[in-house]
């Protein structure tokens, strides 16, 4: 199936049925509140048993599963949920669940027949294949609750169901608000079209507990819609002999057999939203109404806080970033595209994208994959830019051969930059609109234009009756297409008079219409972010259009701006001059404002702009004070390209002091190919984390850490270390004098190792760390023997951090080989399923310590309830100043036995017991426990 929103767009026709036997009559988009409206100011999606639907994405379908066992009936008193509106008119025959049948009957045979073709190549109607024939997985990555930056979720993918509808909250509560996000094109609509093609086709149990399952395209809806209607206007028809009441009768009495797909929230007609005004499908985002239906909702990254905001879907919901494709799903998508055409070429092309890394990244976005296989069916030549890639294909949709004429079209170049920029200035006020518009009027547009542009495929019409008229709606093919003809309008009034400027100035700049519209557009962070595409697009090998761009957006954000907002505009900046292609680099890229003393960079498009940035700088004369200002490179979630990319730059970066690579090491060698051209003596921090190719291979990568000499912190996180790893990291930092911090968390490859760290360590490992961290390295107490032995005589160690060992509870009795470290001053054993007979031998061992002064206990919650037993051991160490006792689910009378016992630690002037659920305030706790005064800090 085609993976993008554009390219999964579903032409929906009857064999049998004319369009106009079938066009449904909505309401149009007014302020009025008739519960009818729901099309917005353009007109609505036609409906019936095969409606043509035609978004600004494609049609895509959406669907949601039942968790709690689908097919379960919720309670009956369900109307309560429409408590702020007048009822629809109910009859009170119980026949109305007949309503629910004939419903998913006629749902499954648009699913099952027209809809389940997909679309190619748009304006060709027999360039189509069927869903099964051509759909490939794309990979998701869900989490609970509002997204962070940084949370790592669960990879999935996209016919995974029960894993991406399984997620429920802390307390055991199925979440039934679902949130897609994803760049254009990257496969959101086509992951609900699957859902709606499985769902009909019954290939899956958790799908098959829903009696209904809606697809709904929200290019159509604004913000007073109704789900009801707009079932009706988009799917049903209305002659489906389905009476609405009766309908909303069932999905009120079975909301657990509902499953609604809202497709393309960033379209909806109605951009500034008023919570007053909302119909019942927002109002159900927000479980006003429709509560315990399931719902999902996809929408770009741009309009992602909107639609998370208080009066959209709050907590509890799942949030389902769609990441694309992988190698594999790349080659999959390709070998179905040319199954039936020609396979060789099909072979040709996976080993073409695989030598570029371009291409490679283009791959992994679904649409973007698609016209890759279109142009190379055509003429096995590819580009290298995307703006280049929209070029391509544009010329290609023209110039194709008529299928009913058999020779190539008659469009001239002339003509077809005409058309581009004709079209492009409508879609261009579409996008500027307050309520940005993606569907359009015949009369939007210049005749001849109109007409080439649909004969090209670049735009779709419909026919749709509105206010008992009939109208031809005219769409884009994508949000994305419609981006990309704005930013040819652009260019193409981006200069001036030449003639005149020459005269006057020797000089081109840009005209004022140009930079009154830029301006608009980029007038916030937010619509900076919402049309990156069409200012990406706009510097497509054009240099000038890029450095005048680039400086606005430098003047406009980048100077007493957030760091956060900062980071943002310098990456799009960067995507705007790879954009270019330019062999010159504009002044204010190379200023202080885009080569920052910090450099981030989250994704593998990102890394691509920065190294075409990074070379150009450094063929200048001027590299190494350029990149002499860079002190800090983050850089994550970099699969496609290596990151020794890197390597060349960081030559020049004299005052580097730190460097974080965190999911970006998939090649083997980056790593050892990347330090040694670290050259800045003022280089105090290295962060590796998550680089599954270095385990086991430490004898290749960590002598290649020696040669910095000035490093303080080295962290190797959940890096699948093994435990002949050990012994090479401890002859490359054994000589670091200035090393402090060594941090190898999270590798649990390491436990039941330790035993050959004793042996092959080098003694001492360094005497100059002070903190050692092994954190979730599901270690037992006899690795922590091997342990305590090998660092024992580190006479400046005073921190070990163990922290999340859940296999050192229950065994403790090792802990008698702690004194060995007798320069320890804080021990972390937080996390680690400590049983009560462990504290017995723990406060022993520390008590012959008398360096150590801070222990931590946190998060041990098998210690709740039992502190009869185990209180009675803490005065036995003496030297103790703070005991942190945390997240430990400790109850009233537990805090009674520890009061009892602090009173003979007087040294003991930090005892954190909050987060445990005993008393809201301080204040109370201690006048509880009126012993605790001067052991619990204030």
């Amino acid at each position: 199936m085609q993976q993008s929103e554009a390219a999964c767009q579903l032409q929906r026709t009857d064999a049998t049925t004319t369009q106009q036997e079938y066009v449904p009559n909505p309401s149009a988009a007014t302020d009025s509140p008739q519960r009818t409206e729901n099309t917005g100011n353009t007109g609505s999606v036609s409906g019936s048993n095969n409606p043509i639907i035609v978004g600004s994405s494609g049609v895509n379908i959406n669907y949601n599963y039942p968790l709690e066992g689908p097919g379960v009936p919720a309670p009956r008193p369900q109307h309560s949920q429409r408590q702020d509106q007048e009822p629809r008119q109910r009859t009170p025959d119980p026949s109305y669940q007949d309503v629910g049948n004939k419903t998913s009957d006629i749902l499954k045979r648009v699913y099952k027949t027209t809809g389940s073709y997909v679309q190619l190549l748009p304006g060709v109607d027999n360039d189509q294949m069927h869903i099964a024939g051509i759909y490939t997985k794309v990979q998701l990555e869900t989490r609970e609750g509002v997204a962070v930056t940084g949370q790592k979720g669960e990879t999935v993918n996209s016919t995974e169901y029960e894993k991406i509808f399984r997620l429920r909250t802390k307390t055991g509560e199925l979440i039934k608000r679902l949130v897609f996000f994803g760049m254009g094109g990257v496969g959101k609509s086509t992951i609900f079209d699957k859902i709606a093609f499985d769902w009909a086709d019954q290939t899956s149990k958790i799908l098959n507990g829903f009696k209904l399952v809606f697809l709904l395209k929200m290019c159509a809806l604004s913000q007073k819609s109704d789900l009801v209607d707009s079932t009706f206007d988009q799917l049903l028809g209305e002659k489906s002999k389905i009476e609405k009441g009766e309908l909303d009768e069932f999905i009120l009495a079975n909301p657990n057999e509902v499953l609604i797909l809202l497709d393309g929230f960033d379209e909806m007609t109605t951009k500034t939203l008023d919570a007053a005004s909302f119909g019942f499908i927002l109002k159900a985002l927000n479980r006003i109404v429709y509560q315990e239906c399931f719902i999902c909702v996809s929408t770009r990254p741009s309009r992602l806080e909107t639609l998370m905001s208080t009066s959209l879907v709050q907590n509890p919901c799942t949030h389902v970033e769609v990441l694309g494709f992988t190698d594999d799903d790349v080659k999959e998508y390709v070998q179905k595209f040319y199954e039936k055409i020609d396979p060789d070429s099909g072979k040709e092309l996976i080993q073409t994208v695989g030598k570029s890394n371009t291409l490679r990244d283009f791959a992994t976005n679904p649409m973007l994959l698609l016209l890759i296989c279109l142009l190379w069916r055509e003429s096995k030549q590819l580009p290298e830019t995307t703006s280049r890639l929209f070029t391509k294909a544009v010329n290609y949709m023209f110039t194709r051969k008529d299928e009913d004429k058999k020779r190539a079209s008659d469009v001239s170049v002339t003509e077809k930059s005409e058309t581009l920029n004709a079209i492009g200035q409508t879609a261009l006020r579409g996008l500027m609109d307050a309520n940005q518009k993606f569907s359009f009027q015949e009369d939007e547009f210049e005749p001849k234009s109109l007409d080439l542009a649909l004969k090209a495929g670049i735009l779709t019409q419909q026919r749709v009756i509105k206010n008992l008229e009939s109208h031809n709606n005219i769409q884009f093919t994508h949000k994305t297409m419609q981006e990309y003809c704005a930013a040819r309008y652009l260019q193409s009034i981006h200069m001036s008079n030449k003639g005149l400027l020459k005269r006057m100035l020797c000089k081109v700049v840009p005209s004022q219409e140009f930079k009154n519209t830029l301006g608009q557009l980029c007038q916030t962070i937010e619509g900076v972010v919402s049309n990156e595409f069409l200012v990406r697009f706009c510097c497509g090998d054009n240099e000038k259009c890029m450095t005048d761009i680039v400086n606005l957006l430098d003047l406009k954000f980048n100077k007493d701006e957030s760091r956060y907002q900062s980071n943002i505009v310098q990456a799009i900046c960067r995507n705007c001059f790879f954009e270019s292609q330019s062999a010159r680099a504009p002044r204010c890229l190379t200023s202080d404002s885009h080569i920052p003393s910090n450099i981030t960079v989250g994704n593998s498009n990102e890394f691509r702009s920065l190294i075409y940035l990074l070379e150009i700088i450094c063929r200048s004369d001027s590299r190494t004070e350029q990149l002499a200002r860079v002190e800090t490179i983050q850089v994550f979630r970099v699969t496609r390209y290596p990151v020794s990319d890197l390597a060349v730059a960081l030559g020049y970066m004299e005052n580097l002091r730190d460097l974080r690579l965190k999911e970006c090491l998939s090649e083997k060698g980056a790593l050892e190919k990347t330090l040694p051209s670290i050259c800045s003596q003022h280089f105090t921090m290295l962060i590796i984390e998550d680089g599954n190719t270095l385990g086991g291979r430490a004898a290749e990568w960590a002598p290649h850490i020696k040669h910095l000499a000035s490093l303080e912190k080295l962290q190797i996180k959940s890096c699948e270390l093994q435990g002949t790893d050990i012994k090479h990291i401890a002859l490359a930092v054994g000589d670091m004098p200035n090393l402090t911090d060594l941090i190898l968390d999270e590798n649990q490859t390491l436990s039941g190792s330790a035993d050959s760290w004793n042996k092959e360590m080098p003694t001492p490992i360094t005497q100059h760390l002070k903190r050692l961290n092994l954190s979730k390295c599901n270690l037992t107490w006899k690795d922590f023997e091997y342990i305590a032995s090998a660092v024992g005589d580190m006479s400046n160690l005073t921190d070990l951090i163990l922290y999340g060992n859940r296999r050192l509870g229950g065994s403790a009795g090792s802990a008698k080989k702690l004194p060995k470290m007798t320069h320890l001053r804080r021990l972390d054993l937080g996390g680690s399923n400590l049983e009560t007979t462990d504290i017995e031998h723990i406060a022993s061992a520390v008590g012959d310590m008398p360096e150590l002064t801070d222990l931590g206990l946190t998060f041990n919650g098998t210690l709740a309830s039992s502190a009869l037993l185990w209180a009675k051991e803490l005065p036995k160490m003496k030297h103790l100043n703070r005991l942190d006792l945390t997240y430990c689910h400790l109850n009233e009378t537990d805090i009674e036995h520890i009061a009892v016992a602090v009173r003979d630690m007087p040294v003991l002037t930090d005892l954190n017991l909050n987060s445990n659920w005993v008393f809201s305030d301080l204040d109370g706790l201690l006048s509880h426990f009126p012993s605790l005064r001067g052991h619990v800090k204030t």
